[in-house]
């Protein structure tokens, strides 16, 4: 009898315990997906069309502007690559343009010297020649208005013969590489001229 329950007990654990894991397998079954209309399809790939097109268009756009900057930045390597370079020949310059200034006339004129000085002449023409070539160029500063983009103002000169702010004096030229500042110009800068009583009120003040 006993033998018997544990027969029953046995077969009934056994069959709850397959109908448990049918109900588990059951849960992990997908659901079927309502099924769309034909209409419904058509929008749908209409959505999806649309945002392979909009996803080409930035994949386009993104690429233009990378060869864009690509290209630029080729071009600036190409135009102002030579920066260090363009420094080093116009110190030269002023160095041989100072030499040639501190020469007095009367010694110019002797003959032992005029080798020298017609060497460098040649020098320095070969030089300008050189800036020339790689688009290095002079600033005009004498008598212009005073720019901060171009002039660095080094002194305050009085004059009553121009504009206030006007340039009167280079004390070292400026220089450009195509568009660039390569090296500000250093300049003297006019200021109103202060009348004598002016000066008194002042100090009097």
């Amino acid at each position: 009898m006993e033998e018997e329950m544990n027969k029953i007990n046995s077969d009934k654990g056994l069959e709850d315990k397959n109908i448990e894991e049918e109900k588990i397998e059951g849960e992990d079954l997908p659901k079927e997906e309502p099924k769309l209309s034909n209409e419904e399809v058509i929008e749908k790939l209409k959505v999806d069309i649309e945002d392979l097109k909009d996803q080409r268009l930035r994949s386009a756009a993104e690429l233009e502007n990378y060869r864009k900057r690509s290209e630029k930045d080729q071009s600036d390597a190409l135009k102002y690559g030579i920066t260090n370079f363009a420094k080093e020949v116009i110190s030269i310059r002023d160095n041989i343009e100072r030499a040639n200034a501190s020469i007095l006339d009367e010694i110019k004129s002797d003959e032992k010297i005029k080798p020298v000085i017609e060497g460098l002449e040649l020098i320095h023409q070969s030089i300008i020649s050189v800036l020339d070539r790689f688009e290095i160029k002079k600033i005009e500063s004498i008598d212009q208005k005073f720019d901060h983009n171009f002039h660095q103002a080094m002194v305050e000169i009085e004059r009553d013969d121009c504009e206030p702010g006007t340039v009167v004096q280079e004390l070292i030229p400026g220089y450009m590489l195509h568009d660039r500042l390569l090296r500000p110009a250093m300049v003297g800068v006019s200021k109103k001229k202060i009348e004598k009583n002016e000066e008194t009120d002042e100090n009097q003040s």
